[in-house]
């Protein structure tokens, strides 16, 4: 039977922890925890997990809440997978601005300066071979005198009291702001919202075009405003319902500090990259404030997978090409592997690969015909085994991205 859709438009990151716990899909841990032991248990867990004592700490730990596809269906509202590409192509198409709101939750405990000290934060750390624990969930919001508003997720990896690095080594909106800031020589603010409901992750994961607001693009998929409260010590907005925000300033430093190592999505671990430094001015947060740790791997696929559906979609329907469906699959980590089943037409097969090829950072594509499953394996090595011979029907695109 069919269940009714939810409306969960108006939803609170705590709501929706709490329909998880009515769910069975959340467990509440009350025994002492030591937080480097946070990972694995998220790990080995078929719910996500909320550790309401963390050995040495005053802040409980939630983690793994949108980590299999069903939790991921439940935070947006849906009764299917499917609909979620659905609900983002909703936002895309249908965006509504934020409202800014006089005050939030988050300001009840407010911490300057001096008083601003991440290692009280329960940072866990994913694998024992990390450089150091990585902010994983935070929402980052920054401008740029020119381009405006850009939001994102961004990993940060506390080196110091109020220290941290920002990973923003491959090309996006982000990086080009702080880019920018550094050759002007000015510091990039920007707030750090921990904390939020799926849906602003969703929108903040989507790599809109440059002077597209992602959080109308989340407010659109919600169906309601996102609403955003104003920083303390700086000129920006934040998510008014985060458990914890961080107002801080990417330092002009450059591309010059070590970050990493860390276990990554891939199921890998990541090598040392070099990026700029992030000054954390300020600690705003709840008086009884969640620390939320998205988990690698897997926790950032379900709700990433289908920014990249939306995107290919896109570009096919650019290039004329009739799509039945696509699997972005995860064995390609939700990122860079597609498989694209068409209506074909003469010439199309090879039309469909290379505007697959161009969304997003799509690396490998399989074009199959409408006869075959793309969400079976088997179907789809046997269409390769069958149908493809590779001195005509494989393409290779060199130096791109």
């Amino acid at each position: 039977m069919k269940m009714e859709k939810l409306d969960v438009k108006h939803e609170s990151f705590r709501q929706f922890l709490d329909r998880l716990r009515a769910e069975k899909e959340l467990t509440d841990i009350r025994q002492p925890v030591d937080i480097r032991h946070i990972a694995t248990l998220v790990d080995q867990a078929e719910t996500a997990l909320l550790f309401h004592n963390v050995i040495g700490y005053d802040m409980p730990v939630v983690s793994g809440i949108i980590r299999t596809q069903k939790r991921a269906v439940l935070s947006m509202g849906c009764n299917s997978f499917s609909e979620i590409e659905h609900k983002l192509q909703q936002g895309i198409d249908n965006p509504i601005r934020p409202k800014t709101v006089e005050t939030a939750p988050n300001k009840q405990v407010i911490q300057v300066g001096n008083e601003v000290d991440l290692f009280r934060l329960p940072i866990p750390m994913s694998s024992i071979y990390d450089g150091g624990p990585m902010i994983t969930a935070g929402v980052v919001i920054a401008r740029d005198p020119e381009y405006g508003i850009n939001s994102g997720m961004y990993r940060f990896m506390v080196k110091e009291r109020n220290l941290t690095g920002i990973d923003i080594v491959t090309p996006n909106n982000m990086r080009l702001f702080a880019q920018r800031a550094t050759e002007a020589g000015r510091p990039c603010p920007i707030s750090i919202s921990i904390g939020t409901h799926p849906f602003e992750i969703m929108g903040s994961g989507f790599r809109a075009p440059l002077g597209v607001d992602e959080m109308a693009i989340a407010g659109g998929i919600r169906g309601a405003p996102v609403e955003l409260a104003m920083c303390e010590t700086i000129d920006m907005p934040c998510l008014a319902d985060a458990e914890i925000v961080l107002e801080a300033e990417i330092l002009p430093t450059g591309w010059t500090h070590p970050e990493g190592r860390f276990g990554e999505f891939t199921r890998l671990m990541g090598g040392l990259h070099w990026n700029p430094l992030v000054k954390v001015k300020a600690i705003t947060r709840r008086k009884d404030a969640i620390y939320y740790a998205l988990h690698m791997p897997w926790e950032n696929t379900w709700l990433a997978a289908p920014t990249r559906y939306t995107a290919i979609r896109r570009a096919l329907k650019n290039a004329g090409v009739q799509v039945k469906d696509i699997n972005v699959t995860l064995g390609g980590c939700g990122f860079w592997h597609a498989i694209v089943s068409i209506k074909k037409q003469a010439g199309e097969g090879k039309n469909a690969l290379l505007a697959a090829l161009t969304a997003q950072d799509i690396k490998h594509v399989v074009v199959v015909d409408d006869d075959i499953d793309v969400h079976n394996a088997m179907d789809v090595e046997w269409a390769i085994a069958t149908r493809v011979q590779a001195d005509r029907d494989v393409f290779i695109i060199p130096g791109a991205r």
